[in-house]
């Protein structure tokens, strides 16, 4: 789990459609929800055998406005999913391992990606 805050004049709303638009250019599904100044983005990849196979990842991405900026948290959406099936795959079924080390890897790079999309995305708006 990522926490960063950005001190720019970028509302959370308008990061969160960034976002969301960022996510959906590499087939991702998401969804958005809002609550005041507070906005959910969740994505996730992967369809029922990605699942089977620990291979599916998702993250949850927080923006809360604040004075002067926006906070940011990201999170896994199925990181104890993967813990399970590595454990399982190395008990019973070595391929289920490896796949969920796979899809484990995977989820810790798109957290990255993204806070390196946010970065750019804020110094580009030239606050």
């Amino acid at each position: 789990m990522a926490l960063r805050i950005y001190r720019t004049k970028i509302t959370a709303a308008e990061l969160s459609r960034a976002i969301v638009l960022w996510f959906r250019r590499r087939d991702f599904e998401t969804q958005c929800l809002a609550d005041g100044s507070t906005f959910l983005v969740q994505a996730k990849k992967g369809g029922t055998l990605a699942k089977v196979a620990g291979m599916s990842y998702a993250l949850t991405v927080r923006l809360k406005q604040q004075e002067g900026g926006v906070e940011v948290e990201t999170g896994a959406g199925k990181w104890l999913d993967k813990a399970a099936a590595g454990a399982v795959g190395w008990l019973a079924f070595f391929p289920l391992a490896v796949t969920a080390g796979i899809g484990f890897y995977h989820q810790g790079k798109l957290a990255e990606e993204l806070l390196n999309f946010l970065e750019y995305y804020v110094a580009g708006a030239g606050d």
